[in-house]
């Protein structure tokens, strides 16, 4: 699988995401129709020449450090609105670091994170009085990373304990514990079990242990298929797994074996994301010098795509999204559902990002950092994202097209705003184009609509967004994230920066840079954007 030792392998070129978006966001700006248009020749393997974002949403205007405390504590004593609301919870811990993941932020030793859990309950108490966050249902807990899985089992116990008593739960609230199969042992499987844990999401990427290893991955395929039964034994919670497809010498042969060898497993949930090469990832290092051969470009990771969908619908699993597939009943996907939708995320833990009345902001990142603030009895905010105006229309646009179909009709009537005729020029072409049809209201994506369904959002934001009532330049940046951090596109981050998981995940973009300031060091921001 490697090739270090080939002259003719080094230096050679890399496909990386952050070159890509450069390049569509320097054709949006443009902001003519044919900008905006996709290729009819390909719609699948070539509809645009890159991916344009991590995750789509819509644009803000940044406060950092004193100035973003200030703001999230001049909202804390406001009731949040009725509706669904998210927590996130960030566990920036990991015992190695993937070559393709960019969330790595601190090595784990077992005293850090015993004291982090100390600290993280310190914050999940700190606001617990404050309306923003005592008023309302939380529907959602996610625990994510870096690795939460880290974390031993009286840590967890007591982390858990925590949200329990200082979050209003719904009663049938989803809690997700994101985590690795590396050490993840019964013990603390029971743990989190006793805490109240119903979902654990745990990313195996894929079965091949020759691929794995050349990831970092530790364990192999015999052990992950042990310990996922198992985890299932316990029949207990929902167990999804993450599959990631586009790794260099993953063969078509791969990936499906991949897919039949989860679906044959018994498991409620199987996520399928596609590999993003970031340009300072340790994957990016070993393509560029030949010690690995390139990873999937665009064509080969839409077939990839395509495949997982014709598997899955085949096998007779639930389509939940588009890279989200349940069997059963059990699984829900309930923080992935709503987790690009308008709704409020609560954030907790060094590293997470959430979102507030609109107002996207992030933790902050270095554990020094974290813990002073929290001693200072203060919300430990980095930066905030203040929102435009029609932000949550636009949040509204973005959920709607992870899920597969959109009514730009009734998201018009909701909010007042003929988005329906905005949009037409441009949704038109896409249906022309074969990424779109048309089913009485409802524009439904074709499986090559699916593939590049955050393009799609992303572009269909930037185009409504001038038109809407309200809009003012500056255009500020694209793409502030919650939960896991995502990159706005065209952004380049300093060295060892994640992309704003989530997280997540898509692709798992996910992690520590110096300090706030340092992250928009390099930046390229949007044509007429302040100074920063």
């Amino acid at each position: 699988m490697t090739n270090s030792n080939s002259e003719d392998s080094k230096n050679q070129d890399v496909q990386t995401f952050e070159a890509g978006a450069r390049k569509m966001t320097e054709k949006i700006a443009e902001h003519n129709p044919e900008s905006f248009f996709a290729s009819t020749e390909d719609p699948l393997h070539a509809a645009f020449g890159a991916k344009a974002i991590i995750h789509s949403g819509p644009s803000g205007m940044p406060l950092l450090g004193e100035a973003a405390r200030a703001k999230l504590d001049g909202m804390a004593d406001t009731p949040r609105e009725d509706g669904h609301t998210l927590a996130y919870i960030h566990v920036p811990f990991c015992e190695t670091r993937c070559l393709y993941c960019m969330f790595y932020q601190n090595p784990f030793k077992v005293e850090a994170t015993h004291a982090y859990a100390l600290a993280l309950c310190k914050e999940l108490e700190m606001w617990s009085h404050r309306a923003s966050h005592a008023t309302g249902k939380v529907n959602a807990v996610y625990f994510g990373g870096g690795t939460p899985t880290a974390f031993e089992p009286d840590d967890l116990r007591m982390v858990l304990a925590a949200v329990k008593k200082y979050l209003p739960l719904a009663n049938d609230a989803e809690i997700t514990l994101e985590g690795r199969i590396h050490n993840f042992n019964d013990a603390k499987i029971e743990a989190a079990l006793e805490g109240g844990v119903n979902r654990f999401s745990l990313g195996v990427q894929t079965f091949n242990t020759q691929i794995r290893q050349s990831m970092h991955r530790v364990d192999d395929r015999d052990t992950i298929i042990a310990r996922l039964d198992k985890l299932c034994s316990y029949n207990n919670a929902a167990v999804i797994c993450d599959m990631i497809y586009g790794f260099p010498g993953q063969t078509m042969e791969i990936w499906e074996d991949d897919l039949k060898t989860a679906t044959s497993l018994n498991l409620d949930g199987v996520d399928c994301y596609q590999l993003n090469v970031f340009e300072k990832s340790p994957l990016a290092r070993r393509i560029a010098t030949g010690k690995l051969p390139p990873a999937a470009d665009t064509a080969m990771k839409a077939d990839f795509f395509a495949k997982s969908v014709e598997f899955m619908t085949t096998a007779n699993w639930r389509r939940l999204s588009n890279n989200h597939w349940g069997s059963g009943v059990r699984e829900r996907n309930i923080y992935n559902t709503y987790g690009k939708s308008a709704c409020d995320c609560l954030a907790f833990g060094s590293g997470a990002g959430g979102r507030l009345f609109g107002h996207s902001y992030m933790i902050e990142r270095k554990l020094d950092d974290y813990y002073s603030v929290i001693e200072k009895g203060e919300k430990p905010a980095a930066f905030c994202m203040a929102p435009k105006a029609n932000w949550k229309l636009l949040r509204t646009i973005s959920a709607a097209m992870e899920s597969g179909s959109i009514s730009l009709s009734q998201i018009g009537r909701e909010f007042g705003v003929p988005v329906e005729s905005m949009a037409m020029p441009i949704m038109n072409q896409w249906i022309d184009a074969g990424l779109l049809t048309k089913r009485g209201e409802w524009y439904l994506q074709t499986v090559a609509g699916q593939f590049w369904h955050v393009t799609l959002a992303q572009l269909l934001i930037s185009w409504l967004e001038p038109m809407l009532p309200g809009y003012a330049e500056p255009k500020p940046m694209m793409g502030m994230p919650h939960g896991h951090p995502g990159m706005p596109a065209g952004m380049k981050m300093p060295a060892g920066h994640p992309p704003v998981h989530g997280m997540p995940k898509d692709g798992k973009l996910p992690a520590g840079h110096p300090d706030i300031k340092a992250m928009f060091a390099g930046m390229k921001m949007p044509a007429g954007h302040p100074k920063i």
